[in-house]
């Protein structure tokens, strides 16, 4: 470990435990990096989750802090990947995140048919916003529509860090952007084009959980014209419903839209913040401060409507691939049924137009 690290924290004794559900396949990881020359030599750092063939591979180890590590609840590191395609879902984090803080549901989409790539935005991430590096508003704007040209063109052209397999095993023409938070901007922002960059013109869907709205002109929310998903969390201080739900909810123009209300959720109800304030407890030189946040930011998230963590992900799943299933035609039927299913849950109101 480094002059930087946290004693007692390594990836060896902690674990993300349980996934989400049984996996319906193996699950892949590979971590590449990317360098964008056209914008003076900017590097991208992704992780790739992906269905995978049976394999032998060691189980994937995500960092989170210095020297505070923990292994997958299912991926397996640089594991082949399943023969077939599958549609690719771009997950962009939130302010201050990182592109492994959400890796419980990366983990869970790929079991269920899916390659998934997570990429940091450098400037918004959460070491540069603890160092006091990170950019203004309008530059992350940018930057982050960018990065998600950036890291689509590579995974669908085949740059030579994506691995051969990995780019064997998408569905071109399945490609859905998501994210949480600020990312949500990214995704809404790339599907209809934002500030000179042009809209991604492969995009089929689009998915905003938590949803960061509040910069976003009503003529860019009207551009949208491919299928939405909101997942909204009714208890949620940062991103509230009334300042950064209601406006995208009607003025989103593609069909079908969805919006799922989370009872009782708070703005982390899609990370992984629980899992880390969980892990926390194990980690005993954790900085006190950064214990402290993490409690605070969990505290939406943990029995919500009388569900666990891992359920309140479980939910987003199930409206994620229901969601998936019906705009991608991948099985219409079987998304309806658990559409149908899921506006019976309690604490949950799903809302279809």
């Amino acid at each position: 470990m480094g002059d930087d690290a946290i004693p007692g924290a390594s990836g060896s004794s902690l674990s993300a435990g349980a996934p989400l559900e049984a996996p319906p396949h193996h699950v892949g990881h590979r971590t590449i990096t990317l360098v964008d020359h056209q914008r003076a030599g900017r590097v991208l750092a992704a992780d790739i989750w992906y269905p995978a063939a049976a394999s032998a591979a060691p189980p994937t180890v995500y960092d989170v802090f210095p020297g505070v590590s923990f292994t997958a609840a299912t991926a397996r590191h640089e594991a082949p990947a399943m023969s077939g395609q599958f549609p690719l879902v771009l997950m962009s984090h939130g302010r201050t995140g990182m592109r492994v803080s959400y890796s419980m549901l990366c983990d869970a989409l790929a079991a269920r048919g899916a390659v998934v790539v997570s990429s940091d935005h450098p400037g918004d991430s959460l070491m540069d916003w603890l160092t006091g590096r990170h950019s203004d508003d309008r530059t992350n704007e940018v930057d982050r529509v960018a990065d998600a040209h950036v890291v689509l063109h590579a995974l669908l052209h085949g740059a030579p860090e994506v691995p051969v397999d990995v780019v064997n095993a998408i569905d071109h023409a399945q490609v859905v952007l998501a994210g949480h938070s600020y990312g949500a901007y990214t995704a809404f922002a790339t599907a209809a084009g934002s500030r000179g960059v042009e809209p991604h013109q492969r995009v089929r869907a689009v998915m905003g959980f938590q949803p960061y709205t509040r910069t976003m002109s009503d003529g860019l929310l009207g551009r949208i014209t491919v299928p939405s998903l909101l997942v909204v969390s009714l208890n949620d201080t940062v991103t509230p419903p009334h300042v950064d739900a209601e406006r995208p909810w009607a003025l989103l123009r593609g069909r079908p839209a969805w919006r799922l209300d989370l009872e009782g959720a708070g703005h982390q109800a899609s990370s992984d913040i629980s899992l880390y304030a969980e892990l926390a407890h194990r980690v005993p030189q954790l900085p006190q401060l950064v214990r402290d946040y993490l409690m605070n930011a969990a505290a939406g998230s943990q029995g919500a409507a009388g569900r666990s963590w891992r359920q309140l992900l479980a939910v987003q799943l199930d409206a994620m691939w229901a969601f998936m299933q019906i705009v991608l035609e991948l099985d219409p039927d079987a998304g309806e049924a658990e559409a149908e299913r899921l506006q019976q849950e309690p604490g949950v109101v799903l809302h279809r137009r």
